[in-house]
């Protein structure tokens, strides 16, 4: 039976022109037990690649993300930590308070429920479900599964403020970044990853020393910086263009810049930040969002 969160979430997709097909079955909360139910609903003849999804957060529960991987790529935590610069990567278990989805029911879909002003939750997905032709995630609850295509989950994300970083994981269970969000929802993860890349080359010359002058000058911030702001105009530019800020109110015209401005703002004062743990400086302040 479709609960109300998966008559919205098919509402939306229908409106988005999405092709899916839900298949009703007993709730399942492992890749085991779907495996199992596969045969009671017909999904066992069904060509398309098995998901897991994977709610993890840093040791200190300041960062999240969703990862969807295909059943088969081995994930490595201590490798994706690495990657994510979020030392003690773990499974989190505020599912429900972050996203809106019971224990067992994740999936990429639920990032409709995270729609604040900074999105807390970053969507990762395996180049090894993009690769395929057909995807199987759940539609809010672990009681069904929708067959989806790929790049219609990577459509969605993006619609919904949350493009993701595609990885590709290796036989084993190491992984990189294959491509980065070209829009604001990604910024804070993507100024961590400059600064951890900066980092590695300034070891590479020997140990880092602090500098002098502000935080985002160094391990490469400037460069990210104007990254950011060059995102920034791209968003103003599409909304211009798309009638969105053509309005005679000052207070409606000031509260949407603010909203496409602000996922922005935040990723500029992380790049700062995340720049100068990179260079060791000492006088860079706490930060509730990368405190690393």
């Amino acid at each position: 039976m479709a609960t109300t969160a998966e008559e919205e979430l098919l509402k939306k997709l229908d409106a988005a022109g999405m092709a899916y097909t839900v298949y009703r079955h007993a709730p399942v909360s492992t890749v085991p037990e779907a495996r199992e139910a596969e045969a009671t609903c017909g999904l066992d003849r069904v060509d398309a690649v098995r998901t897991k999804n994977l709610f993890i957060t840093d040791n200190k529960k300041a960062r999240k993300w969703l990862l969807t991987a295909a059943v088969d790529s081995r994930v490595d935590m201590k490798k994706l930590g690495v990657l994510l610069m979020a030392p003690g990567l773990k499974f989190a278990h505020d599912l429900t308070e972050a996203l809106g989805l019971e224990p067992g029911s994740a999936t990429p879909f639920g990032i409709v429920n995270d729609q604040g002003p900074t999105p807390k939750v970053v969507s990762l997905l395996d180049e090894a479900v993009l690769q395929a032709e057909l995807a199987l995630v759940h539609p809010m609850h672990n009681a069904a599964t929708v067959s989806v295509r790929p790049e219609d989950i990577a459509k969605f994300l993006a619609a919904h403020a949350h493009e993701a970083f595609v990885l590709r994981f290796h036989k084993d269970g190491g992984c990189e970044i294959v491509s980065e969000p070209t829009s604001g929802s990604g910024v804070m993860l993507a100024a961590a990853a400059a600064a951890a890349d900066a980092s590695k080359g300034a070891a590479g010359k020997g140990k880092a020393q602090p500098q002098a002058g502000s935080a985002t000058s160094a391990a490469g911030g400037t460069v990210l910086s104007t990254r950011l702001e060059g995102l920034m105009l791209d968003d103003l530019v599409a909304a211009v263009k798309g009638g969105e800020l053509t309005s005679a109110d000052d207070e409606q015209l000031r509260a949407r810049l603010s909203a496409l401005l602000t996922p922005h703002f935040a990723g500029l004062r992380n790049t700062a930040y995340v720049a100068g743990y990179g260079a060791r400086l000492t006088s860079v302040p706490k930060n509730p969002i990368l405190d690393l």
